[in-house]
């Protein structure tokens, strides 16, 4: 039967875009500690307050002191421990704009410059704020995805170096700092995995130097993530070539929410019947389940419960959708299989899968096309069908916002979805009079619902997230629905005589991704690559 999950966590994403209001973080607390949950993390990036650090987290909506030391106190009355989450290492893009940072101690792109005075001066005020603020005295330091560390600034101050060595050396200032302020450290493998195997996390066969396993401090806990496989013995391995270094073992897994507005809890869930059965049986006592938002936030924060019911449930042995759903009624206060409907857009794709159809389709040029090529046509009458089902799911519910914002997602479906390609055919056939209808009357339309979907996500934003980062979203969507109007504009010239061509139209379609087959769909969610040719430096 393996072991019971002895600390089962949640983190949630604070850091791209939206900072969660400290109301709507503590009502999640409140359900996910009602499921069994027993710690939770914000992840914040540059996120909350530093002293003396005016320009660290400006205009992103950052916390408070006051606000970290509420949501630590309602945590602990709630039986759960908040864990401060933070980065020591990269992941702070938001930051290296400001020359403040630039000059001091960047080392290239969003990488912290090791070796440097200025970076652990910075590193120590981060530790000083957890240790104000926070009760508890475990800390997640991040450390994850640096791939280019030491080869920018730090180059050029030191000479070329290992990446293991470089890595060693800034572990050892912050084993300092952390003992300094009574923390025991949490950070991502992926860094040491990879220079051990050739740059992959995944290796068909793990391999571990000594030298990389001895650049870990023997007293900090590592965490090995893993977001997409769904084979129980790939998870076995994994946790087996984590056995080789001398730390604690964590495992994180998944709630996806990053990947549009639609949540992926069916993915998530099959992902988590192959990770937690491996974590039962070799013995992992530590769970931690990310909730990250990558590209915008715009699904809702509870929008992954359905999710965290079903891993809850799978924390002593492994269940089904049943016991999930009973956690989840006891936990929430709704039915188990409504909630799951939010996953009901990018199922245009399939039921399960990792696909997000929805995110590129929305934002897909209808006159570029970039992803007309993995896009199905006759799809209106699916994203009928799944507006009326969320339309009626938010009359009965106190999450209504979260499935009115999927409704209208639907609703712009319906004509968005395919609208390049319709539209590229007609043009193509020279069929002047479908083209004069759609530049009349269907582009205009789906304008007016993508300013209907605009003013439902506002209020979806509004009740959860601070005001800062809604401005990515004004320009997203309202870029959207003007455009949209252009391309109607242009497309009624154009039948009626008045310009000779739209060269766009004249080009093919092509796979994004090569090997896909035509109307095979994908897993493709930066807003920039989807909507523009040049993605803005």
């Amino acid at each position: 039967m393996g072991k019971k999950i002895k600390n089962l966590g949640v983190m949630v994403d604070c850091s791209r875009d939206a900072c969660y209001k400290p109301e709507a973080v503590e009502e999640f607390i409140s359900v996910i500690a009602r499921m069994g949950y027993d710690m939770f993390m914000l992840y914040t990036e540059d996120t909350y307050e530093l002293e003396d650090e005016p320009y660290f987290g400006y205009m992103r909506g950052r916390y408070s002191p006051a606000e970290l030391k509420r949501l630590d106190a309602f945590a602990r009355e709630k039986g759960v421990e908040l864990v401060p989450c933070i980065q020591t290492l990269a992941h702070l893009g938001a930051i290296t704009r400001w020359q403040t940072y630039g000059e001091k101690c960047v080392d290239v792109n969003d990488i912290l410059l090791v070796g440097q005075p200025e970076t652990y001066a910075l590193i120590d005020k981060m530790f000083a704020r957890a240790a104000e603020c926070f009760t508890s005295r475990r800390i997640h330091i991040g450390m994850d995805e640096a791939y280019m560390v030491g080869l920018g600034r730090y180059l050029d101050l030191h000479g070329w170096k290992p990446r293991f060595e470089v890595l060693r050396e800034h572990l050892a200032h912050i084993s300092e700092i952390a003992k300094k302020y009574g923390f025991s450290c949490m950070l991502w493998s992926d860094m040491f995995v990879k220079a051990a195997n050739g740059g992959e996390y995944y290796p068909e066969t793990f391999r571990m130097t000594q030298e990389l396993v001895d650049a870990v401090p023997p007293e900090m806990q590592l965490v090995y993530w893993d977001y997409s496989h769904t084979e129980q013995s790939f998870y076995e391995k994994m946790i087996d070539g984590h056995r080789n270094f001398r730390n604690e073992l964590w495992f994180s897994g998944v709630a996806w929410s990053c990947l549009g507005f639609t949540p992926h809890n069916r993915f998530s869930m099959r992902a988590a019947d192959a990770s937690m059965a491996a974590c039962r049986g070799r013995g992992v006592e530590n769970v931690l389940i990310t909730s990250w938002k990558d590209d915008g936030a715009e699904s809702s924060l509870f929008s992954v419960l359905p999710a965290l019911a079903y891993i809850a449930a799978n924390r002593e042995h492994p269940a089904g959708e049943e016991e999930a759903a009973r956690i989840f009624r006891d936990a929430v206060g709704e039915e188990f299989a409504d909630m799951l409907s939010l996953d009901l857009p990018d199922e245009a794709d399939g039921i399960g899968t990792l696909n997000n159809p929805v995110k590129y389709a929305l934002y897909n040029d209808p006159f570029l096309g970039l992803f007309d090529y993995h896009l199905q046509e006759g799809k209106a009458a699916f994203f009928e069908e799944a507006e009326k089902k969320l339309s009626g799911l938010a009359e009965k519910s106190r999450f209504g916002y979260v499935y009115e914002t999927l409704a209208r997602v639907c609703s712009v479906m319906q004509l968005k979805y395919d609208l390049g390609i319709v539209t590229r055919r007609a043009y193509r056939a020279k069929d002047m009079a479908e083209l004069k209808r759609l530049g009349e009357e269907v582009y205009p339309e789906t304008a007016r619902r993508v300013r209907e979907l605009y003013a439902a996500f506002c209020l979806q934003w509004e009740r959860e997230c601070k005001p800062n980062g809604f401005e990515v979203h004004d320009i997203r969507l309202g870029g959207l629905a003007c455009r949209l109007e252009h391309c109607g504009r242009l497309l009624c010239e154009y039948a009626a005589g008045s310009i000779g061509k739209i060269d766009p139209l004249d080009e093919d379609p092509l796979p994004m991704e090569k090997g896909k087959e035509r109307g095979e769909g994908l897993l493709y969610s930066i807003w920039l690559n989807t909507a523009m040719t040049k993605p803005l430096n």
